[in-house]
Formats: C-alpha cells, structure tokens, sequence
C-alpha cells in the first residue's frame, strides 16, 4: 500500500507539473514551405520533445515558400523556414537574419522528360521553375550555365510548386526541373530522367531558420532555445537512422519504407554539421540573388546571415 501511495503521488506531481509547463510554454509558430526531408529536424524535435523541454510549444504553418516572409513580416509567424525567400527579402532591403542552415547545398534533382538526355538536350525547350528569385530559379540557371549551354537558349517558365512541377513533366508541358525529394524519386519510378544533382553543381543554403532582426534583439533567449531544439534533433537524426525513419513517415504521411530510406540519404548528402555556412559561401548566396533580383546594391554578409545564437561548435 505505501509504494502504491508514492506511485499515485509521483504520478500526480507528474499531471501537475505536466499541466503547468502546457500553461507557461511559450507558443511558437514556424512557418514551413511544404512537408519535405529538409524539414525533418522540426519534426524530430516536435516529436521528441526537444522543443517541449526548452518550455517551447511550437505549432508548424504550413504555408507557399513566397508566403513564408510576408506573413513572418506581418508577424503572423515567430520563425520562417525557407532561406531563398529571405535571401530575396534582404535584397529588396527587409531586415531579416539568417539563424541557422540546415542544408548548404540545393537538395533538387534537376529532373527531364524521356527524350531529354542531358542539359544540352534543353536548348531552345521550357523549363520549369517555382518562382523568379527563388532558390529554384537561382540553381537551374547556375546548372545551365555550368553545363555549357548558354541560359538565353532555355525559357525558364513558372509552374508552381513542386506537384506543379512533376504534372508538368509527366505531362511535357516542360522538358525539365528541379524536383526535390520525394517528388524525384517519384518521378524516377515513372520513367523520367535524372539530368543531375543540383548540389554538385551549386552550393546554397535552402532552408534553416529565419527571423525578423526585432524579434533577435527583443527575445534573445527564445531565439537560443528554439536553435538549441533543432541542434539536438539534428544530431539526434543524424545518428538514428532507423528510430528517425518512422518519424519521417509520419510526418510526411508516407508508408513506403524504400522511399523514406532514400529521402533520408539523400538529405545526408547536403546537411550542414552544425547549422553553420562559411562566409565565403554566404558572400557567393547574396551575390547569386542579387544578380537573380538584378540589384546593384552590395549587402554585407553579417546583415543578413548571424549565427551567433547557435552554440559554440564543439
């Protein structure tokens, strides 16, 4: 009887204190662009209660790229996701701040209709992008160009995201375009060609966490232990495969455990170690958007990328 006394004690100190952090939690809304491999280290974190144990309750808005910094703007959100669109942002002179980079490298296949057989095969055809600006428009002009073939002779047209993309290829509306995981793999069982990994030919960060600078300097703390979070899931995922795999499963509302196993694969292939990019990488990401955005003017890389919020790299 006593040790049952204690049990029902220890369990109702457990529902009160339970209880009280669901009432003292501070509430966080993050935006995410689609649910994708990039954005597993927000469902590891949900899902293992990092988030919870920072005294955060953080609920994921699911919202188009282009939406993610206007609503973040208008304070709609806490945090963005998408670090093309506030790359962009920054250049059209909004005082936005690059936290964190989960990935430093463009995580998109660049993806071709059954007669296409390499880049060149593209002169003079449509190929698909998700917006002008963005990290998609950015990296396919960087893989045209690097693949000897002159941009001027390939029409870049705005499809939409990327279900958009992949009807437009299955269809040939397009030749070609970026697809990201798991859309590529999708399209690969369809018959549609791999033209190439668009992280072999351009590094550039995709997504991470972005901010507002007023939100940095009035909640300094919340900013830390929001990255704290994320920086155990990353880690956490990086060395749990098989614990990770049903996680992703069900955030991305897939059964398919071959196909879960390739997302996750492919994502290794692009993570940064520890939520950081170098400045000489960050210099070369604002040169690119500018040139995308036909700005003159130069931002400094500290205006725009700041990770001192992250713990120092061990």
């Amino acid at each position: 009887m006593r040790t049952f006394a204690v049990t029902v004690s220890g369990l109702a100190l457990l529902f009160v204190f339970l209880a009280v952090s669901s009432v003292t939690a501070e509430n966080v809304k993050i935006g995410i662009p689609s649910l994708t491999v990039t954005m597993m280290p927000l469902a590891v974190a949900k899902e293992r209660g990092y988030f919870q144990q920072e005294g955060l309750n953080v609920e994921l808005i699911l919202m188009p790229a282009a939406l993610n910094i206007k609503v973040l703007l208008s304070g709609g959100l806490d945090y963005a996701t998408t670090i093309g669109s506030a790359v962009v942002a920054a250049v059209r002179g909004i005082d936005v701040r690059v936290v964190m980079c989960f990935v430093d490298r463009a995580l998109f296949d660049l993806v071709g209709t059954r007669e296409i057989n390499s880049v060149a095969d593209l002169k003079g055809r449509l190929v698909g992008i998700s917006s002008r600006g963005g990290v998609i428009d950015v990296a396919t002009r960087q893989m045209i160009k690097q693949s000897g073939v002159d941009p001027a002779q390939v029409t870049l047209l705005i499809v939409g995201g990327q279900t958009e993309m992949l009807v437009a290829l299955k269809t040939g509306r397009i030749s070609a375009g970026l697809l990201s995981p798991p859309q590529n793999f999708l399209a690969y069982r369809e018959g549609l060609k791999n033209l190439g990994f668009a992280g072999a030919y351009i590094r550039i960060p995709s997504t991470g966490v972005v901010a507002m600078r007023d939100q940095l300097e009035r909640n300094p703390d919340q900013v830390r232990r929001v990255l704290r979070a994320l920086s155990r899931a990353r880690v956490f995922a990086r060395e749990n495969k098989s614990a990770v795999l049903p996680i992703l499963g069900r955030f991305l509302k897939l059964e398919d455990e071959r196909l879960l196993s390739e997302l996750y694969d492919y994502h290794q292939r692009a993570e940064t170690p520890d939520g950081r990019i170098d400045t000489g990488l960050a210099a070369q990401t604002i040169r690119d958007f500018r040139q995308a955005e036909g700005v003159a003017r130069e931002i400094p890389v500290g205006q725009l990328f700041d990770f001192s919020y992250l713990e120092p790299h061990r």
